[in-house]
């Protein structure tokens, strides 16, 4: 392939990072030597030899620089120089490692008023990430389980994509010790899943059961409020939480509960619970949750109402108090 110049990369996660730079090197289809620099050190002679010397061997080299974003403000127009021609020999990749805000990724002002940045953006030669979102998540597990040759039980992929911790990194880390729980089992649990929880605290049946005991509504908001989760942050996991509770009470439902491991005392109140609500009761939770996630994918609805109309369901199914069923969003 046609490789860039040179290559911005925006994003807080340093794995993906990593993972993109090694994906655009492997696609190139040219031998690359990776030399590593950092921003928030001094960069002396041997950065700058590396930047416009070419190799005197078959391989050309990568030069990385890491937490780019951390580099003092006259570094950027002393670039101008070595990214102005190309060089076969050398591919520069600039990592920009800050946290995003509310626009995106921060760019430093000496940096977005450079012509290099400007052409960057122009060529598509800036990679731009958030990083991992909980909507990642479900397309992150079924490309590692296919690659592993693995299978989720029903409820157990929703689960472990709401417990995942959102940084690639520690999230590849999990996965492998996941993995290596499996043995020889080719199936993956909600049992193995319930063992990793980004979430722990936000307990989906907890949440459920603050609604069917009849507590107020401004109760069971502050409840979740305070687990210091906001947004997408919030209610992807929340969502898929309530999935995997939903699922566990049909299958106690349907009598299919012979391996699902739970502490005697919980899996009594579960099952309390999935009487009380029937068949056409967990129906209706399935419905709420799902509609609640396509309001906010398909954007007709923003977070806060996606959140709203759910409690608002939630309170409605477990025939809670009519106030409640006024916040819904229409």
């Amino acid at each position: 392939m046609d490789r860039p110049g040179f290559t911005f990369l925006a994003c807080p996660d340093p794995e993906i990072i990593r993972e993109r730079i090694d994906r655009l090197l492997g696609e190139c289809g040219a031998p690359f030597e990776k030399m590593v620099f950092w921003g928030d050190e001094e960069l002396g002679p041997p950065f700058w030899s590396a930047l416009t010397v070419g190799s005197l061997f078959a391989a050309g080299k990568a030069v990385v620089l890491r937490r780019a974003e951390s580099c003092p403000a006259e570094l950027w127009p002393k670039l101008a120089p070595a990214l102005r021609g190309f060089n076969p020999a050398v591919w520069p990749f600039f990592c920009l490692e800050g946290a995003f805000d509310r626009k995106g990724p921060k760019i430093p002002k000496t940096l977005s008023e450079q012509p290099y940045f400007k052409v960057a953006g122009k060529r598509n030669w800036l990679f731009v990430s958030p990083g991992l979102s909980p909507r990642d998540m479900g397309p992150l597990l079924a490309d590692w389980a296919a690659a592993r040759g693995l299978a989720f039980e029903p409820g157990a992929a929703e689960r472990l994509a709401a417990a995942l911790p959102l940084d690639l990194a520690r999230a590849d880390n999990e996965l492998a010790r996941l993995e290596l729980s499996l043995g020889d089992r080719t199936t993956v649990t909600a049992a193995d899943a319930a063992q990793f929880g980004r979430n722990e605290e936000l307990d989906g049946f907890a949440f459920l059961d603050a609604v069917a005991s009849g507590r107020d509504p401004a109760a069971v908001w502050r409840g979740i409020f305070d687990k210091q989760l906001a947004g997408e942050e919030m209610v992807f996991p929340l969502i898929g939480l309530l999935l995997y509770e939903a699922r566990t009470m049909w299958r106690i439902a349907a009598g299919d509960d012979g391996d699902i491991r739970l502490p005697p005392s919980i899996l009594q109140k579960k099952r309390a619970m999935a009487r009380r609500l029937g068949a056409t009761g967990l129906a209706r939770l399935f419905e709420a949750a799902f509609a609640a996630e396509a309001g906010i994918k398909s954007g007709s609805r923003r977070t806060d109402q996606a959140l709203e109309y759910l409690t608002a369901e939630l309170f409605r199914i477990f025939g809670g108090q009519t106030r409640a069923a006024g916040r819904a969003s229409p």
